[in-house]
């Protein structure tokens, strides 16, 4: 319920907050692409633990899109920038169950951090990723205190925490403020 309200108030505030001109038209219709796809994300990841590839293989190429839309030059950095994350983040997560002999990041995961680099490139990912654990650790911690089981082995979907990083990233830009 939490996501869905921070859905509604990034769409609000992208509303509110700009110059409506033809660029500002394009980004928050990218914007309400962007929020249905994740609404879309986190309802099937909460509830099955998956995060289907038809829906990310969409916010992949809406993301593609939005890159080419809002910043053309940008297009292919933002391939290279795809391909980079991909990646880094199978080999994460090879490592970690080679070392640890269980998942701990699912390939839907994976996938979704990769579609999610279209959407903000490299720069604000590192936010989206600090937005997600932060929002995962919380999760858990309020799980633990209402006597569920949570250890290494028992999954919850990181999905949402993803997409939560991801909107937050996407509308806000955490990292503008830091580099300028």
């Amino acid at each position: 319920m939490l996501v869905v309200w921070l859905l509604v108030f990034g769409l609000f505030w992208i509303l509110l907050s700009g110059q409506v001109d033809q660029k500002w038209i394009a980004y928050f219709v990218l914007s309400v692409a962007l929020a249905t796809l994740l609404a879309a994300i986190c309802a099937i990841d909460a509830r099955f633990g998956i995060i289907p590839d038809k829906l990310v293989g969409a916010m992949a190429a809406s993301g593609l899109a939005a890159v080419w839309i809002l910043d053309p030059d940008e297009v292919m950095y933002r391939l290279a920038e795809v391909v980079v994350v991909a990646i880094a983040i199978a080999a994460f997560r090879a490592i970690y169950r080679w070392t640890r002999g269980y998942d701990g990041l699912g390939f839907g995961d994976v996938k979704f951090l990769a579609a999610a680099t279209f959407w903000i490139g490299f720069r604000s990912l590192p936010a989206l990723l600090l937005i997600a654990v932060v929002s995962a650790l919380a999760s858990a911690f309020l799980l633990k205190s209402a006597r569920y089981e949570v250890d290494g082995r028992h999954a919850i979907p990181f999905g949402p925490h993803l997409a939560v990083g991801l909107w937050l990233a996407w509308v806000f830009d955490p990292m503008s403020f830091l580099l300028g």
